[in-house]
């Protein structure tokens, strides 16, 4: 939002000004009052200057005060609404990778909590604020042109220590700002792990264990509010004692002094005790929302942060390369999710143009690892990822990728609007081709909004295997040079299988599919297939060569072989418990 003094949006200038204006509205209001009981005192009427004067301050006033809460509310929609989405693209822009080492829990805090106290600081703060410290120097020159200069002089005095005991007590109590802060977002980063793993923790009886994780967090919390809010009376008490009670005795004294001696007028007494009084209630406000103050600064500070976090390299522009008909290389390829522990080692693959590899290897042996680096969402720590002319980082990639994950990510808004998002140009008949294409348009023709039916939250309306084949369907519509596919059929019953694999049997020969798998059954629709153990390859190459060498390979399958065969021989109810 543009600023126009210094930390002012144009917004907090109107909020100050219309303040002020009320407060002018108020003290003329006042002058006047004191003005009229002198002149019924002394037995002389009140002409209609008097009463025009008393209704245009009261015009002033009623007016302001209208517009102040008007200006505000608009300012914080238009506020909360700029810093979400820009909360929201900057994280587009840093990447997932980049996201991932910030939390994903603080950046979710920071989207909702921060924000909304950044707002507020800024529009329901700020400008009364300001307004409030500007206040009782507008009143003093009200009562030196309207009442007393003498009287002014001396009221100036208490009133120059408000913004130092203000300031002071901000420098004291910054650093519980922080903590406060800290504690937040670890209980948002809690809450999310739980519902993240709702349904983990459920079938494990882990609902006590993590409720206990969410309370300590929530205790934490709670500790630090307390604090703020300690600090924010103890703000309120000095504030009260030092200055309030002071400046009422100073003003009733100056009243009492300049009207027996005759300076000033009994109404100009009266009136001059009633603008000191004014003078609290801004002051007043301060120290009422000290509070919103505090931690609309430590929220800002934590958004200021955040905006720091640099673009992964994931993000960068992506070079223009042409795997269609360049082959994809690995070389020497090592990679980290923590910068020690090495989750790849020293690998070296080769691609051609249209082979469809398999990469399989048991649990923790490097698939899925290895699909990340080749889509872009894991750095590799050293080694070289080339398509026989120049290396290739993680943009390039990902821009020459398309990816099927082994848990679909669909989002909770139309069936157009999950699939555009791999291809936003994509025509209803691209569409309609991709859905067929995967097997769902038996589906699709029983959904009654058809392209806008709403998928539900996370794709709640669908089965699992008919998720997996609608991100099949997006990943199609990306129309890339590679297809990266991860346990693809994990989801499916064995007809779903049989249509997913006829699917990629009729793609475009110049497609290079990599597909993880565990299912020995399907790598006959494999030309090369990848052996992994602990994070290096055992055995790479042509399918039928691997078969013909003693290993990995070889044996697994003649042992699902010789599996197949006893259960074909013998039948299911041969088989004792556990065996199967």
């Amino acid at each position: 939002m543009r600023r126009v003094f210094g930390i002012f949006s144009a917004a907090t200038a109107i909020v100050v000004a219309l303040s002020l204006i009320a407060a002018a509205g108020t003290a003329g209001l006042v002058v006047l009052l004191g003005q009229g009981f002198d002149r019924l005192n002394t037995g002389a009427s009140l002409d209609s200057q008097w009463y025009i004067g008393v209704v245009g301050e009261l015009l002033a006033l009623l007016v302001a005060t209208f517009l102040i809460p008007i200006v505000i509310s608009h300012d914080s929609q238009a506020l909360t609404s700029f810093h979400r989405s820009k909360l929201l693209k900057h994280y587009l822009s840093i990447g997932p990778l980049a996201v991932r080492r910030a939390g994903e829990g603080e950046l979710v805090h920071a989207a909702m909590d921060s924000v909304e106290r950044s707002v507020k600081y800024r529009s329901s703060f700020i400008g009364p604020a300001s307004a409030a410290v500007a206040t009782p120097v507008l009143i003093l020159i009200f009562i030196a042109l309207f009442i007393d200069p003498l009287s002014a002089i001396l009221l100036l005095i208490p009133t120059a220590f408000v913004p130092v005991i203000v300031v002071g007590f901000q420098r004291r109590f910054g650093g519980a700002n922080g903590e406060y802060r800290r504690a937040q977002g670890i209980l948002s980063a809690t809450f999310l792990d739980a519902l993240r793993s709702l349904n983990m923790l459920k079938l494990n009886g882990g609902s006590t264990w993590m409720g206990k994780a969410i309370n300590a967090a929530t205790e934490r919390v709670r500790q630090q509010v307390m604090k703020l809010l300690a600090r924010n009376q103890l703000i309120l008490l000095v504030i009260d004692s030092s200055f309030a009670v002071l400046l009422l005795a100073i003003a009733s004294l100056l009243a009492w002094w300049r009207a027996s001696s005759g300076a000033i007028t009994p109404g100009s007494a009266v009136a001059l005790v009633i603008l000191s009084y004014l003078m609290l209630a801004p002051v007043n406000y301060v120290g009422s929302f000290f509070y919103i103050g505090m931690t609309g600064k430590a929220s800002e500070k934590k958004l200021a942060e955040i905006e720091e976090i640099p673009m992964h390299a994931s993000m960068a522009n992506p070079l223009r390369v042409n795997l269609g008909t360049n082959g994809l290389f690995i070389e020497n390829l090592s990679a980290s999710y923590n910068g020690t522990e090495k989750a790849l080692e020293d690998i070296n693959l080769q691609f051609p143009v249209g082979s469809r590899t398999a990469i399989i290897g048991a649990s923790g042996s490097g698939k899925s690892s290895l699909i990340r680096v080749l889509q872009g969402q894991l750095e590799s720590t050293s080694g070289l990822i080339h398509d026989g002319r120049q290396p290739m980082g993680p943009a390039t990639l990902k821009a020459n990728s398309a990816v099927v994950e082994q848990h679909a990510t669909l989002f909770g808004v139309s069936l157009r609007e999950n699939l555009q998002l791999s291809a936003p140009a994509a025509t209803d008949e691209q569409l309609l081709e991709a859905i067929t294409q995967v097997g769902m348009d038996s589906w699709f023709h029983a959904q009654p909004q058809g392209l806008d039916q709403l998928l539900g939250e996370g794709g709640a309306r669908l089965s699992g295997g008919q998720a997996q084949r609608l991100s099949l369907a997006r990943a199609l519509l990306a129309n890339r040079p590679i297809l990266l596919l991860d346990e693809p059929t994990s989801a499916l019953d064995v007809h779903s299988e049989a249509g997913i694999i006829q699917t990629l049997r009729d793609l475009d020969p110049s497609t290079t599919i990599i597909t993880v798998t565990h299912r020995l059954g399907l790598l006959s629709d494999y030309d090369r297939v990848v052996v992994m153990d602990h994070g290096r390859v055992i055995q790479a190459g042509a399918r039928e060569e691997l078969l013909g060498q003693p290993g990995y390979l070889k044996d697994a399958v003649e042992k699902l072989n010789q599996r197949t065969s006893q259960l074909q021989s013998g039948g299911l109810s041969s088989l004792g418990e556990g065996q199967a």
